[in-house]
Parts: C-alpha cells; sequence; structure tokens
C-alpha cells in the first residue's frame, strides 16, 4: 500500500522516451527532472570549461546499455532520495523483482558504471562487479514532473533481456517522447523505430510527443536568418507526414499531433546557473530560449486530459485488489464473533462439506473451463481464412506499383498493411470483436462453473478479489499466488497446441493480454507481421529484379498471415488461461479462509465463555466500517 500511494501522489504517468542512438534522451530527461547541474571545470591548459552533470550519463557517443527510469518520490519514503536521488539496480541473474541497492546521491562516475558500455566497473560496489546490469532505477524526491520517465535504449536491443525491458515498459507507459537531435534531421534509419512506435499507437493509442532537443548546439543562421534548428524540425514534420499516412493519403495527424517541439536543456541548466550567481535577467531570457518549461506542460496537459485519470483507476484497482480480501476476512472475523455455538457447530458442518468440495471439484472444473475456452478460441479465429484473400485484394497491385527498393516506398507499403490488419481484425465480423464477444461469453461461464459447483449463485462475487470486469480481472504480479508469466504463457500454447518456440516471448504476450485493453490480442500483430516482413528483408540483397522482390513481398503476406494468426491464437489464449488462474487462485485463497475460519469456529466452540469476545466485536465493527467506505471510494477511483 505505500508502494501504490508513492505512485499515487507523485508517479501520475509513464512516459517512455525513444530515439535513435545519441539523440540526447539522456540528457532531456535529467534536464526534465530538474537534474541538470553546469559546473565549471578546469582544463590540462590551465583554463575552466563547461560541463553538465546529469542523473544519467550522456556524451556524443552512444552510452546507455541498459534502460533506466528516474522514480519520483514522496519524501515519506522508506530511503533518503534526495539530492540527486537514490540508485538501485537489477541484473540479469536477478529475480525479475530483485533490486540491489548503490545509494544516495550517487557520484557520476558510480552511475556510469552501471549505465554505460565500456565503463569502468571498479566504480561499482564490489559485489555488482562482473554483473551484466538488466535496468537501473533513480528515485528522486526533488522531480519537476510528476511523470516516471523509462530512458529505454531502443528496441530491438541484441540483449534480449534488455528488449524484453523495453517491450514491457513500452507496454505499461501511458504515452511516449520521440526525441531527435536538432543537428540532424530524420531519415530512413528512423523509419523503423517510428514505424514500430506508430503500430503501437495504432493498437493501444497512446499519445506521442515529438521533440528535438539540443536547439542551442544548432542555432546558427542559414541565408534566410533563420537558426538551423527550425528548418530541421520543418523538414522532421515533413518526413512525418509523408510516411505516416491515412488510407485516404492524409497525415494521420491523431498520431503525429502539432509535431515536434524544440527544446534545449543545456540552456536551462545555464539558467540556473546565472540564477544562483545573481544575473536574474540574463537567465530568465535563457529559461525562455530553453522552452523546457512548454515541453513539461505538454506532459501536464496529458495528465489533466485523462491519461493521468486512467492511471489513477488502475493503482486503485491495485489498491482495492489489496484491500478487499482483507476487507472481506475482517466482516467473515465479525459475523463468526457474534454467532452462537449452535450456530457455529452448523457453520463448522458447512465449511467442512466445502472444503471437501473444493478438494474434488477444482481440477474437473478446470478442464471444463479450459475446454470451454478452446471452443470460444477456435471460433473466434476462424475468420482468419478470409485475410489472405483480403490482404492480397488491397495490396498487391499497390505493391506491384511501387519501387520496393525505395526503403520509404517500402515503409508506406508496411503502414498500409499495419492499417489494413488492424481495420480487419478490428472489424464488425473481424477476430477482435468476435474474441470480445465470446470472451464475455466465457466470464459468463466461470460464473456458472462456480454456481454447478458449490450450488451458490453469489459465490463467485464473494470470493476474494474475483470481479467480473475486464479491466481488473488480472491479479498484479506481487498479488499472484500459484502462477506465473511463464506458467501462464506455457499453458496457454498448450491449450491451442503452439509450440513452446513460438511461446517464448511469453512476457511481452502476458504484458498484453493482462493489460486490460480494448482489444489485447491484437497487440501483437504489427510487431509478428514485421518479423516475417524482416526475413524477405534479409533475402532482398539476393533478389536482383524488383519484379522478383514485388513477387516475394506478395508471397510473404501468407506467411504472415500465419503468423498472425498463431500469436493472436496464443494471445487469445493467454487472457483466457490467465482468467482461469485467476478463478482457481481466488478459490484457494477462499480456501485458506475456510480453513482459518474453521480453526477459529472449533476454538469457539471448545471455549464458548471466551471474555475476550465482546472486546473483539467492538474492535471490528468501525474497522469493517472504515473499510467498507475504503472500497467504495476505490471503486469510484476505478471508474474515473
Amino acid at each position: 500500500m505505500t508502494r501504490l500511494r508513492t505512485r499515487a501522489a507523485s508517479a501520475l504517468i509513464n512516459v517512455a522516451l525513444l530515439g535513435a542512438f545519441s539523440s540526447g534522451k539522456s540528457f532531456l530527461l535529467s534536464g526534465l527532472q530538474g537534474g541538470l547541474e553546469l559546473v565549471e571545470v578546469p582544463t590540462a591548459d590551465g583554463h575552466t570549461a563547461d560541463k553538465f552533470v546529469g542523473l544519467l550519463p550522456s556524451s556524443p557517443v552512444p552510452t546507455t546499455a541498459c534502460p533506466a527510469s528516474v522514480v519520483p518520490v514522496d519524501d515519506q519514503s522508506s530511503f533518503d532520495a534526495s539530492g540527486t536521488g537514490y540508485l538501485r539496480v537489477r541484473f540479469t541473474d536477478s529475480g525479475e523483482d530483485r533490486w540491489e541497492d548503490v545509494g544516495n546521491s550517487p557520484a557520476p562516475s558510480v552511475v556510469a558504471a552501471y549505465a554505460m558500455q565500456d565503463a569502468d566497473v571498479t566504480d561499482r560496489l564490489r559485489p555488482h562487479r562482473g554483473r551484466e546490469v538488466a535496468e537501473l532505477e533513480i528515485m528522486l524526491t526533488s522531480a519537476k514532473l510528476p511523470a516516471k520517465l523509462y530512458d529505454l535504449p531502443g528496441y530491438g536491443s541484441p540483449n534480449p533481456v534488455h528488449d524484453m525491458i523495453v517491450r514491457a515498459a513500452m507496454a505499461d507507459a501511458d504515452c511516449f517522447m520521440y526525441v531527435s537531435h536538432a543537428s540532424r534531421t530524420l531519415s530512413e534509419r528512423d523509419l523503423d523505430l517510428i514505424r514500430f512506435l506508430y503500430d503501437h499507437y495504432l493498437l493501444s493509442g497512446k499519445r506521442v510527443v515529438w521533440v528535438v532537443t539540443a536547439i542551442d548546439a544548432a542555432a546558427n543562421l542559414d541565408l534566410r536568418n533563420i537558426p538551423e534548428w527550425k528548418a530541421t524540425i520543418a523538414r522532421n514534420n515533413a518526413y512525418l507526414r509523408d510516411n505516416f499516412t491515412l488510407p485516404t493519403g492524409q497525415p494521420d495527424l491523431g498520431f503525429i499531433g502539432e509535431g515536434f517541439l524544440p527544446v534545449s536543456p543545456a540552456l536551462e541548466a545555464r539558467a540556473d546557473k546565472l540564477s544562483t550567481e545573481g544575473a536574474e535577467v540574463a537567465a530568465q531570457r535563457q529559461r525562455a530560449e530553453s522552452r523546457m518549461e512548454t515541453l513539461r506542460q505538454a506532459i501536464e496537459d496529458l495528465i489533466s486530459t485523462g491519461t493521468g485519470a486512467r492511471h489513477i483507476a488502475a493503482v486503485a484497482t491495485e489498491a482495492r485488489i489489496l484491500v478487499a480480501p482483507r476487507h472481506q476476512a475482517l466482516a467473515v472475523r465479525l459475523r463468526n464473533e457474534r454467532l452462537e455455538i449452535d450456530e457455529l457447530k452448523e457453520l463448522l458442518k458447512s465449511e467442512q462439506q466445502r472444503l471437501e468440495l473444493l478438494d474434488t471439484a477444482l481440477p474437473r472444473m478446470r478442464e471444463e473451463l479450459e475446454r470451454k475456452l478452446h471452443n470460444r478460441i477456435a471460433r473466434t479465429v476462424r475468420p482468419f481464412t478470409r485475410l489472405s484473400a483480403h490482404l492480397h485484394a488491397e495490396l498487391d497491385d499497390v505493391i506491384r506499383a511501387t519501387d520496393l527498393n525505395k526503403p520509404t516506398k517500402a515503409n508506406q507499403i508496411q503502414v498500409s498493411k499495419a492499417q489494413a490488419l488492424r481495420t480487419w481484425i478490428e472489424g464488425p465480423a473481424g477476430p477482435a470483436t468476435l474474441w470480445t464477444e465470446e470472451f464475455e461469453g466465457f466470464k459468463k461461464d466461470l460464473v456458472q462453473a462456480v454456481d454447478q459447483v458449490f450450488g451458490d449463485k453469489d459465490l463467485a462475487g464473494r470470493l476474494p478479489d474475483f470481479i467480473l470486469d475486464v479491466n481488473s480481472l488480472s491479479v498484479p504480479q506481487q498479488s499472484r499466488r500459484s502462477t506465473t508469466r511463464h506458467d501462464v504463457v506455457q499453458r496457454a500454447a498448450a491449450l491451442v497446441g503452439i509450440v513452446t518456440p513460438v511461446a517464448a516471448s511469453g512476457g511481452w504476450l502476458y504484458g498484453l493480454a493482462a493489460a486490460g485493453t480494448l482489444f489485447p490480442p491484437a497487440g501483437l500483430v504489427a510487431g509478428v507481421a514485421a518479423l516475417v516482413f524482416l526475413g524477405v528483408q534479409r533475402r532482398k540483397g539476393r533478389i536482383s529484379s524488383l519484379q522478383v522482390l514485388q513477387d516475394e513481398w506478395i508471397s510473404a503476406m501468407d506467411a504472415e498471415v500465419a503468423a498472425v494468426k498463431e500469436q493472436f491464437t496464443l494471445a487469445t489464449s493467454v487472457q483466457g488461461t490467465d482468467v482461469v488462474d485467476h478463478l482457481m487462485d481466488n478459490l484457494a485463497q477462499y480456501r485458506e479462509q475456510l480453513e482459518e475460519s474453521r480453526a477459529r469456529v472449533r476454538e469457539r466452540i471448545t471455549n464458548p465463555e471466551n471474555q475476550v469476545r465482546q472486546g473483539l466485536i467492538d474492535q471490528l465493527e468501525p474497522l469493517c466500517a472504515e473499510a467498507h467506505v475504503l472500497v467504495e471510494s476505490l471503486q469510484a477511483l476505478e471508474a474515473l
């Protein structure tokens, strides 16, 4: 609850920073949170030079080797996050949630030793030398923005651990910030990353803030006396409008928005230094030229227009999942304390029968539910038999009329294909629409199964945290009991007959299926199609004829359809299997509550004159009333 309180009070939204290597993401992140300082250092020739010191290391060459995040916390935290924050790291040989502390306000060389490629590991703590960092996190009490900022090294990292963390961070992100350096314009090298972001936008609707940073380094005037960075922004915006268009041919303004915002963290840091020296007029001018407050306001606007509210609703759901079982346990305890001995004996008999029934019925219930889930998934994926013909009808002629040797033309085909896939999958007769209906039916199957086995129509609603709502079915990872992401994905793969190597990407699948998005099974469509597309691209070098290349693209669509169908099937199975596991976990927790209640009832029966009974009742009554109000308040927040 302390962790959730911190998230609700401080980190209102999660922002993932993406961009090419050396685009200035780490430098910008430090500036956004007020962690960038300009200092004067002596040089070898006896003079001094300016040096910028940030929360994360940055330089003109690629630096950050692993994902990093800066997390605002309040001053009530159990650790000292003042100054430049509290650093902790997670290693690739650690558990998924096992963080190891480094300490408060570490020296820049210490942060670099954990974050940078080819860093001097002797600056690490001795137990951490020789270990590979999976990710690092800086907790900060003096953050300027109420947002958790992820500095991501880029999609498609050669390190599978880092790539998995990047994917999970993108799934957790409420919005994205694409960072480009003012000294270079977007080019074909940026296409893959921006298209990956575009595919994610099409499926999730998450907003993108476009930023050109380091405008102070590109302030030279051209022949028209226009700063270089303004020309960069104009070309970048034109690049987005030309390469990411709607089927009508118009730019996709939902994705592009108002285009790139110009900022300079360095100018703001210089303004802070001038301010401390008493040069307030010069400081105000530099601060205005930095435009950093404009960027912060853009992120604050996302909070006020709904992104923050959705985050609060998600935190409220997790809090309710923690509070509701305890509320119910208190209510059961209060009711039992008020019962007379004869009623206690009848209750003991009833609870013993329920325990025996739970022990015998759960395996049969799971088997029957998985059979029903398999049948519903089979009905959902039937339309895929028509997808190949649909894509060929939409794209064959376009492909044959396109010079695929030109990356921008090839990108237009890929964008059109992603849009066609999404439109078809989410159409009135598409698999995503069918799955929405089938999944609702499957949730009713679960309620009926509980009713048939236990003969109690209201039991499902009284289980510790079993709520039949698509956005709050999944148990948070820290609350899961006998199941893990890996277990869920492996059982889901076995349920629909998909081989284990395909299911090995299960962390990403699980994150999408459990996130509660509108069409979670569609979340991997564009990514899977891109994998098949990359296979064609690798063969491109051996293809000499444009016509042969076009034929390769057309024939590859059938393989894409097969891959999309397989991952769609697996994603729906993951979501259904997770719900079954959720029910089983709740029934297991319900069984523990029955055992605890049975033990207390037996104690009451053997000690009928217990003098502390009334005292317990007096303590429990206000607690139950307070818990009832708290649960209702959390449910109201979930409805935001």
